[in-house]
This record gives C-alpha cells, structure tokens and sequence, in this order.
C-alpha cells in the first residue's frame, strides 16, 4: 500500500478507532470491507480510474492478508458482519452530514495506515 497515504505523513500510533482490542486479522478485515463500502459495492472497469484501482487493489490486499492470518470461513464471516456494522453506524452517525464522519475518517487513516505498516502492497 505504499503511496496510498490519505492523512499525508504517518503518524507512530496505530489504535483503531473504537477497536482497539481486536484482532490485527479482524481489522484487516474491517478495513477490507470500509474500502469496499465507500467504493459503493459495485463493480469498477480496471483501468478507468487509476485512484480507484488503487483502492480496489487495497482492499483486495489486506482481505488476502487476513485470509493468510486465519480462514475463509473467518474472513467470509467478519465481512458479513462488519458490512452490517457499518450500515448501521452510518444510520447511527448520520454521516450523510459530512459534519458527523469523524469516526469515518479516524477508520480510514487507520486502515491506510496499518496497511503501510504491513507493507501490503495492491
């Protein structure tokens, strides 16, 4: 993932936002998901957009590095249930007020982050 930094430099924590007990594989997952759900769930025609083959090849990174920390059956399950998740915190939040999506950008920089620290690459 180096070259995909958001938040500009990197800082020298790596807390997640609101989790910071879980799993390194469950947050992979969770980021995994994140990208997945701002790119809108929908298919991308590679090469149209070299910013969103980008993120398209992220979250397709870290999802195969959680699956190389545990299982499919994990991943596959986590996913299900952190896509759920965050439907619900974007009701909660009512982060279609960009005012209100704090929590939303604290995930994204982690994610980014955790990724550079990892050295995934897409």
């Amino acid at each position: 993932m180096r070259g995909i930094g958001i938040a500009g430099a990197l800082a020298a924590g790596l807390a997640a936002p609101g989790q910071a007990g879980q799993p390194l594989h469950e947050s992979l997952v969770e980021c995994s998901v994140l990208v997945d759900l701002l790119l809108g769930e929908q298919s991308f025609q590679p090469g149209e957009n070299a910013m969103i083959d980008l993120y398209v090849a992220a979250s397709r990174s870290m999802r195969e590095e959680a699956l190389r920390r545990t299982s499919e059956g994990y991943v596959a399950e986590t996913a299900l249930a952190k896509r759920e998740a965050w439907h619900a915190r974007w009701d909660a939040g009512d982060w279609h007020d960009p005012a209100n999506r704090d929590e939303l950008v604290d995930w994204w920089t982690y994610c980014f982050k955790l990724a550079d620290r990892l050295a995934l690459k897409p």
